[in-house]
C-alpha cells in the first residue's frame, strides 16, 4: 500500500513537472504590473518599465522618484535584479517540490508575492521553473517577469534577501549534484 502511494506520488510529480516544462511552448500568462514597496512608499510600475531599468540601467521618472524617496542606490537595486544564478532545471524542479523547497519558496515569497498573499508558493515555484527553463539561470527580474499573476508585489527593502535565497538555492543544488 505504501509503495503504491509513493509510486503514484512520483508519477504525479513527473506529470506536473512535464506540463510545467512544456508550458514554455504556449503563450504564458505573466505579470504585467509590479508594485514596488519601500517602507511606506508603494509604486506601481509596468513589468516592462522595471525590466528596461534592469537591462539598460535607464531609470524612469517614477522609479527614480521612488528610489530617491526610499534612499536606494539604483545601481545596487539593478544588481540584485539582474545577477543570474545558475541552476539545473530538473534538480530545481525536484527540490522546489520538496519540504526543503517549500521553506525556500516561503522565504523568497516574503519579498516577491501575490497581492493577496495566497498561493505565493505555487506562483513562485512556477516563476522559478519558467525562468530556469530557457538557459538554466534565474534572476530576480526573470522571476518577476514570469510571475503567473497579472500583478506581483516586491518588497524593495528586502530585495537583497531574495537574491541571497537564490544564491543559497544554487549552492544547495550544486551540493546535491556533487553528492
Amino acid at each position: 500500500m505504501h509503495y503504491k502511494f509513493l509510486s503514484l506520488r512520483r508519477s504525479v510529480v513527473l506529470i506536473v513537472s512535464t506540463c510545467i516544462l512544456l508550458l514554455g511552448t504556449l503563450p504564458a500568462f505573466a505579470a504585467e504590473r509590479v508594485v514596488l514597496k519601500y517602507s511606506v512608499f508603494r509604486e506601481s510600475l509596468s513589468v516592462e518599465e522595471l525590466s528596461t531599468f534592469a537591462q539598460t540601467g535607464e531609470v524612469s521618472r517614477s522609479l527614480r522618484v521612488n528610489l530617491a524617496l526610499a534612499r536606494q542606490n539604483p545601481k545596487v537595486v539593478r544588481q540584485y535584479l539582474t545577477e543570474p544564478v545558475k541552476v539545473n532545471l530538473l534538480l530545481l524542479d525536484k527540490v522546489l517540490n520538496s519540504s526543503i523547497g517549500n521553506v525556500i519558496l516561503d522565504e523568497i515569497s516574503k519579498v516577491i508575492h501575490t497581492p493577496s498573499r495566497r498561493a505565493d508558493r505555487q506562483a513562485l515555484r512556477a516563476a522559478l521553473i519558467l525562468s530556469a527553463k530557457q538557459d538554466e539561470r534565474v534572476s530576480v527580474i526573470e522571476i518577476i517577469k514570469n510571475y503567473p499573476t497579472s500583478e506581483v508585489e516586491v518588497d524593495g527593502d528586502r530585495l537583497e534577501s531574495a537574491y541571497r535565497q537564490l544564491r543559497r538555492l544554487q549552492l544547495g543544488l550544486q551540493d546535491l549534484l556533487n553528492f
